[in-house]
């Protein structure tokens, strides 16, 4: 089986990281142990990386190479997902988060619709 990794998303999952983690591509490089250039080149999709620099990369960045590849893996882990979900509604109200689930019914449903890709349960 052919896989064709989506470098472009593995750069933008790693830029997201550092900026959440505050450190220039610099401080990254660093700790990672490669140059500024080459982290700069993968956020970039100039460069692809390789398993040894994803890995250090992720060391860096205090995350997994899970969360890095998440948009690469065909079958994401669902604890990791729904950690993330956590995370992202944690601070809303209940009328938000009431909001949100409609939405997420009205998209499901259009995506059904449209004969999208969409796995039901």
């Amino acid at each position: 089986m052919e896989y064709n990794l989506n470098y472009e998303l593995i750069g933008v999952r790693i830029r997201d990281c550092r900026l959440k983690a505050k450190i220039t591509q610099e401080v990254l490089a660093e700790k990672a142990g490669v140059t500024p250039h080459h982290i700069s080149s993968i956020e970039n999709n100039k460069t692809q990386l390789s398993l040894p620099c994803l890995v250090a990369i992720a060391n860096a960045l205090n995350t997994t190479t899970d969360h890095l590849l998440m948009d690469n893996v065909m079958t994401a882990s669902m604890p990791h997902l729904m950690g993330e979900v956590k995370i992202i509604f944690d601070d809303y109200t209940p009328e938000e988060l009431f909001i949100f689930a409609e939405m997420a019914k009205s998209f499901k449903k259009s995506m059904k619709t449209k004969n999208l890709q969409i796995i039901e349960k």
